[in-house]
């Protein structure tokens, strides 16, 4: 896989740029709403329902929006996604300035911008391999990790930096100016044609066979099932940082900030090796098995270790493994869709990965509550990798 041969396409590179410009203007928002949770309630279970408010639409509304994609301008819906980004921060804006900030209109902005991301999913997935010729798909998927990682570690640090030196309305406006780019960029690309092939069907018929193709064949439904038994625990885990760092060891926003860190410091790494690895190297079922495994134990350790920095050690490890895996999962999947497919399956990727975090995370907690963190984190690990090492030793014959 050539990392510099996507990059050697003009509009690539364009397109890349307000990428991750929007990827940080994400973050940045995704922090400014937290903190505005916590800051309007002093509940965690407030900033908890917030972010499963901006969360769920992703997960129920994907599929539809995946379809959609798959029978429309893409250039012209990616922009109008993209002005519904921007006009999120704006919105929060106005609530601050008119003194109208309160728990059901937060509430309804995080439900709005949550259903605005899951337009704006399936188009982003799309539009990227679409700019390349198709032997560069792998970059192009490895390159978007390596953006949303990047983002991932620097772009919270920025938002808390500017919400507590310049406050609410300034940062507000500077996630909704980084949301410009993207859409001022895209009117200048031209992505390849949807190849879709056959006469054009209604939409539920489309939709349908997004959920067809997933099923039959086998490569498609292997990714989706790996993306929920194998990339969903550990990705679980990582949203239960705060029960760790605070929970467990009484460390506070300081330590649950070091845990956030050295699990995107390890995606970081994972994501860097990967836009320099070669194709071949990434598609290895072996390694990927590998890397699960080690994902696992890493969790594992995250839960039950007696030291703090032992702790932050297999958080890294875990963060590393958890884009490995999810960025190979990706790069295999993207590999074998038609474009005129594309939207329908990676929705149905994004639902996969979305509800299986959340369902995983809630079972973990729940369990916990009994049995305990490290316990509750082991029976679920188990029952994930028995699904996994079935999937492993299964050959189906297409």
């Amino acid at each position: 896989m050539s990392t510099a041969g996507a990059f050697a396409v003009p509009q690539f590179r364009r397109y890349y740029l307000g990428a991750v410009a929007a990827t940080n203007a994400t973050w940045i928002f995704r922090v400014l709403l937290a903190w505005s949770a916590w800051d309007l309630t002093g509940s965690a279970s407030f900033v908890g329902l917030v972010a499963a408010a901006g969360l769920l639409p992703v997960a129920v509304f994907g599929p539809l929006f995946g379809a959609a994609t798959d029978r429309t301008e893409i250039v012209r819906a990616f922009r109008l996604a993209s002005t519904g980004l921007l006009i999120s921060p704006l919105m929060l804006l106005g609530l601050y300035g008119l003194n109208w900030l309160a728990p059901i209109p937060l509430l309804i902005l995080s439900v709005s911008y949550g259903v605005i991301l899951a337009a704006y999913h399936p188009l982003r997935q799309s539009m990227g391999p679409r700019l390349v010729d198709p032997p560069l798909i792998g970059s192009v998927v490895a390159l978007a990790a390596l953006n949303f990682n990047v983002g991932r570690l620097l772009a919270p640090a920025i938002g808390g930096l500017l919400i507590a030196q310049a406050g609410e309305e300034v940062t507000a406006l500077v996630s909704a100016a980084m949301f410009a780019p993207s859409i001022l960029i895209a009117a200048t690309l031209s992505p390849r044609p949807n190849t879709r092939t056959g006469p054009r069907g209604s939409f539920l018929s489309d939709l349908r066979a997004g959920f067809s193709i997933a099923w039959e064949r086998w490569p498609v439904r292997r990714a989706l099932l790996l993306s929920v038994f194998a990339l969903g625990p550990v990705r679980a885990l990582t949203e239960l940082l705060t029960l760790i760092a605070d929970g467990r060891f009484g460390r506070g926003a300081e330590g649950l900030g070091l845990l956030t860190s050295a699990v995107g410091f390890g995606a970081l790494i994972a994501a860097v090796f990967q836009v320099f690895a070669g194709q071949t190297l990434l598609r290895k079922i072996t390694l990927r098995y590998g890397v699960v495994t080690l994902g696992f134990v890493a969790g594992i350790l995250m839960t039950g270790a007696s030291r703090f920095d032992l702790v932050i050690l297999a958080a890294a490890v875990t963060g590393f493994c958890g884009t490995y895996v999810g960025v190979s999962l990706q790069i295999g999947l993207q590999a074998r869709l038609e474009d005129g497919l594309r939207g329908r399956v990676m929705s149905l990727w994004m639902l996969a990965t979305t509800l299986s975090t959340s369902v995983l995370a809630l079972t973990i907690s729940v369990l916990s509550e009994g049995a305990g963190l490290n316990a509750a984190t082991i029976w679920v690990f188990i029952a994930s990798a028995g699904v996994v090492a079935a999937i492993a030793l299964w050959r189906h014959r297409e």
